[in-house]
């Protein structure tokens, strides 16, 4: 993985962060989420959405209509009746509930007690998580909360998670408290947060976590001032890093051998009498060096997606099922393609996998190990975690629809497409190492892939609603499982 630009570097490029950026601020109550969102967004000239304060907004409301915060049913019909506008402010977002202006009265100590308990129903934060993908879909906007980086946006271009010990939360919040006429009594806000931490870190549904591929700020000793630039340089990091990929599509060609031309020379056109489209890359190529990672519906995934990458040295993790026989053996030899034993973990093909990427090859696998019905991604196994830690490789997301029910033509009842998300670079690994087994990072980076893709799917439904036929698919696919006729 290239190394990190210099704090240097990044201050020269001071006009590197584009204008549909979505930036993404996470942390623990007191670590300065909102107090840096706002000024980043006047920084950086971008919309800001106080996520915290919508979650509130409707505490308050569920107070005031003496509504039960562990009422799940009762809170999301409060959500569903209600217009909630989020406006800009001179110190704080201007919140309006129904047209009223419930600003201040959501920062009561009735509201502090109670959000935590409102905020972790799983139908109510979905719900929540609607809202605010409609203000920041279309880009440009700092979003700052709990799970922003990993549930509400998963391809935000930075992802920034601010951290800071306990005793240094607890004194800002009780300063804060201060400022705004609440008395309180340190210990007291000090026993509340590390409280609050639990709750939040602990509950099912979409807890507190630091995003594998978050930027994480410790500002436990760090003044506002320097916060707040800490974190303006961090929104430079992936754009300077951008910048300074091999995309070059037509250098890339060049490059290429005699088998890998006569393959994409085939495997185009095949995609394009098929009626493919592919979208959301800067050139058509890939990077270097990278793990291109994709979900996998049918057989027609590998040569249909694989077609589109137009670099050499892409080595494929394939199913050792696939080698048997020597023309098999000989065919999958000539595609790079590095076999797998996918019952358990397999030494040899994971150790030829990282000498490839660590060779600056790239590597083209499907984390979830076998097909899956159409528009139901997921689970993912453990392969692309243990390959992201051991390489740090950065990961290409790739998104690929209608191979199911593929046509000459096309077929307008399942859009064939493949969806490439951004270049994500796993900063925050070395940090999770620090506090969590190497097995359970790696269920972190399976599960950031996962919301990734998920969102590549929403976006693409978004453009060409789900149809009849893809619905059908997924039936069938999912009869096939359950009769235990495989098909992966």
């Amino acid at each position: 993985m290239r190394p990190l630009p210099t704090q240097d570097e990044l201050r020269a490029a001071a006009d590197i962060v584009p204008r549909d950026a979505v930036v993404a601020i996470d942390g623990p109550a007191g670590s300065g989420k909102s107090t840096t969102a706002k000024a980043l967004a006047r920084k950086l000239g971008l919309v800001y959405i106080d996520t915290g304060a919508m979650y509130r907004a409707l505490t308050c409301a569920a107070l005031d209509q003496n509504c039960s915060p562990e009422d799940e049913a009762g809170l999301t019909s409060l959500l569903d009746t209600a217009k909630l506008e989020l406006r800009p402010g001179d110190r704080e977002s201007q919140v309006l509930w129904n047209g009223r202006d419930v600003s201040q009265a959501i920062r009561t100590a009735a509201v502090d007690a109670n959000v935590s308990a409102v905020s972790a129903h799983g139908e109510v934060r979905r719900r929540m998580v609607d809202r605010q993908r409609r203000f920041g879909r279309a880009g440009g906007v700092v979003m700052e909360g709990r799970d922003i980086g990993s549930v509400v946006f998963p391809l935000a271009s930075t992802k920034i998670y601010l951290d800071a010990s306990p005793e240094a939360r607890a004194d800002r919040r009780w300063r804060q408290n201060r400022e705004r006429g609440v008395e309180n009594d340190r210990a007291a806000v000090l026993a509340d947060l590390v409280e609050r931490d639990r709750r939040d870190s602990q509950r099912a549904e979409s807890p507190l976590t630091i995003s594998p591929d978050a930027l994480v700020l410790d500002t436990s000793d760090l003044g506002l001032d320097r916060q707040i630039e800490a974190a303006n340089l961090a929104c430079r990091v992936n754009p300077w890093l951008d910048a300074r990929t091999d995309w070059d599509a037509e250098t890339a060609w060049r490059r290429c051998p005699g088998k890998y031309r006569l393959v994409y020379s085939f495997l185009g056109p095949l995609g394009q009498m098929l009626g493919l489209t592919v979208s959301g890359r800067p050139t058509p190529t890939v990077p270097a060096g990278a793990i291109l990672a994709s979900n996998h519906i049918s057989w027609w995934d590998p040569p249909l997606v694989g077609g589109t990458f137009r670099r050499s040295h892409v080595r494929t993790l394939a199913k050792k099922e696939l080698f048997k026989g020597p023309l098999a053996r000989a065919f999958f030899g000539w595609m790079d393609a590095i076999p797998i034993d996918r019952k358990g973990y397999d030494d040899e093909a994971f150790e030829a996998a990282r000498r490839a990427l660590e060779a600056g090859d790239c590597l083209f696998i499907f984390p979830e190990g076998t097909r899956r019905p159409a528009g139901e991604p997921g689970p993912v196994r453990g392969g692309l975690g243990i390959l992201a830690q051991v390489t740090r490789a950065p990961v290409l997301p790739i998104y690929v629809r209608g191979t199911g029910a593929a046509r000459f033509g096309g077929n307008p009842q399942s859009p064939l497409e493949v969806r490439y998300g951004p270049l994500v670079r796993l900063h925050a690994l070395d940090r999770l190492l620090q506090d969590l087994d190497p097995r359970d990072v790696t269920v972190r980076v399976g599960a950031m892939f996962l919301s990734m893709i998920e969102e590549l799917q929403a976006r693409s439904h978004d453009e060409h609603a789900e149809t009849d036929q893809e619905r059908d698919l997924a039936s069938h696919q999912r009869h096939q499982r359950r009769s235990k006729r495989p098909f992966d």
